[in-house]
């Protein structure tokens, strides 16, 4: 009869940590859920910086200007699309990466751009945008 008790108690339930498991996770979740309403969307904003005078000198090389009429200038001197990719056929200097330079105004449209990049694609360079002014003004 002694033994039997002894057995009896030898083979008690452990406890069950499931359920603290669960409302550990749950208040973790509701913590972050709250945290996260308190942060104002003014806070996670960026200020993107503004050119308004842009030295044309102080831009990398070979640098294409398309205007708002879709003129196209290589490194200041105006030229048609087919002699822009004739120019930028030559290799670069030696250290000198193997890219163009686009300066764009910003409401040029985006087909207009994509139309630019095929136009240069065969002139065998990277084609990379740069900072626009102001006002989309060239």
């Amino acid at each position: 009869m002694l033994a039997s008790k002894l057995a009896a108690q030898r083979h008690r339930r452990r406890p069950d940590f499931g359920l603290a498991q669960v409302n550990i996770v749950l208040l973790l979740v509701l913590f972050f859920l709250v945290v996260g309403t308190i942060v104002e969307t003014d806070e996670l904003a960026v200020d993107l910086s503004e050119t308004t005078d842009l030295p044309l000198e102080r831009l990398p090389r070979p640098l294409l200007l398309i205007d708002g009429e879709g003129n196209w200038a290589l490194d200041g001197a105006a030229m048609a699309e087919a002699n822009v990719v004739e120019a930028l056929r030559i290799p670069p200097p030696e250290g000198q990466p193997n890219a163009v330079y686009i300066l764009a105004p910003r409401d040029m449209p985006a087909d207009r751009l994509l139309r630019t990049m095929q136009v240069l694609l065969p002139a065998g360079r990277t084609v990379k945008l740069v900072t626009l002014k102001a006002g989309g003004e060239e």
